[in-house]
């Protein structure tokens, strides 16, 4: 049996199907794309904002560490995803369609 994925989502957060469909819509490459579908699949509904470790992206999404890392750094650098620092903590923000 596979072992449960667990991000960091909390409890009361929607998840938003609405970025997950348009990560589904953006033209680009496999591996990029499979990182931004997951960070969309964690993201609040409300700001676009996920915190998944590196180590939990990799395993949903089948890739390395390394891999993980070099998508995240393509995704920010393409403008699709923004890195959010907060009291010295990183998250991600999604930024798709209304969220952008």
């Amino acid at each position: 049996m596979e072992p449960a994925i667990v991000g960091s989502r909390d409890e009361g957060d929607r998840v938003s199907f609405h970025l997950v469909n348009l990560a589904w819509q953006c033209d680009v490459r496999a591996a990029k794309k499979i990182v931004l579908l997951a960070l969309a699949d964690f993201a609040q509904q409300s700001t676009g904002e996920c915190a998944p470790s590196v180590r939990v992206l990799s395993a949903k999404c089948g890739l390395s560490a390394s891999a993980v890392r070099t998508q995240l750094h393509a995704l920010i650098a393409d403008g699709l995803v923004e890195l959010v620092i907060k009291s010295g903590k990183e998250s991600f923000r999604v930024k798709l369609g209304a969220a952008a």
